[in-house]
């Protein structure tokens, strides 16, 4: 059986594979596509390859891919992505292009080439979401805080919503507890709770990490997504908050909208806002 386990959000994926008794199985490399492009952004690509687990240590870095060939179109315009050295991410590299930013309603096609290996994935930006308010919760003692984020929705239509947080002491945009939502069984006027992000390697199931505290700088981002996007991340939010609970094992793959590849790439109409916890 083979499981996809998220190792850093940060584009690595460790393939886990179980062997029979005779022979190991053999699994080829993929590419690990990590990537999005949200409204007046510019895309961020990160690129790697999958990893089989063995006894002997290895080195997460020689899976990182710094010279593939990544392209993106918007259906008019196809442009390469340059990659290069940022120690904003982990591992510190990626692909970008100032030649194209995201506008919503238009749809992004992602090719991904090296050395023999090809990916690919296609991803609409969908319409901003219009935010009429955010304010701080406190939820214990006045020591811990979520902030509650209210905007409009279109009711005639199922739209899916991605959350992400960022402190002034986090390097980026960390995505949160319970951070992918629907509007099933909401109105036009959604209410949505948004915590603190966590890395990979932060360990949700202590409570003071998913709150936020008195007299931090707050900026959210409330992304409108589609469906495949969605996928990605509640299957991700699943993964995290499931995996390390006996009694609600987790044993599926992360969904992925990459073909010939693992990971996702997607549009967000993203809308963003700062507040102070107090």
């Amino acid at each position: 059986m083979k499981k996809i386990l998220v190792y850093s959000i940060t584009f690595v994926c460790i393939i886990l594979f179980s062997c029979d008794k005779h022979k190991d199985n053999v699994i080829e490399p993929q590419l690990v596509v990590e990537g999005w492009i949200e409204t007046d952004g510019y895309p961020i690509v990160l690129i790697g390859k999958t990893l089989p687990i063995s006894n002997s240590s290895q080195d997460i870095n020689n899976y990182v891919v710094q010279w593939a060939k990544v392209s993106i179109s918007d259906g008019d315009t196809t442009i390469i992505l340059t990659g290069g050295y940022d120690n904003t991410y982990l591992p510190p590299y990626k692909y970008t292009t100032y030649k194209m930013t995201g506008k919503a309603g238009k749809t992004y096609h992602i090719d991904v080439e090296y050395r023999g290996l090809h990916a690919s994935a296609t991803t609409t930006i969908p319409e901003v979401p219009q935010i009429d308010s955010v304010r701080s919760v406190c939820c214990d003692n006045d020591t811990s805080y979520y902030i509650k984020a209210y905007f409009k929705d279109n009711p005639s239509q199922k739209d899916y919503y991605v959350m992400f947080s960022k402190r002034s002491t986090d390097k980026v945009y960390l995505f949160p507890f319970l951070g992918a939502i629907t509007d099933e069984n909401q109105n036009e006027n959604i209410s949505a709770n948004i915590y603190r992000g966590t890395d990979y390697y932060s360990s949700i199931q202590r409570e003071n990490e998913m709150y936020f505290k008195k007299g931090e700088t707050v900026q959210i981002k409330v992304c409108h997504v589609d469906e495949n996007s969605y996928l990605f991340w509640k299957s991700y939010s699943d993964l995290k908050n499931f995996s390390s609970n006996m009694f609600f094992p987790y044993s599926k793959n992360l969904e992925s909208n990459i073909i010939g590849g693992k990971g996702y790439w997607c549009g967000y109409g993203t809308a963003q806002r700062t507040l102070i916890i107090k």
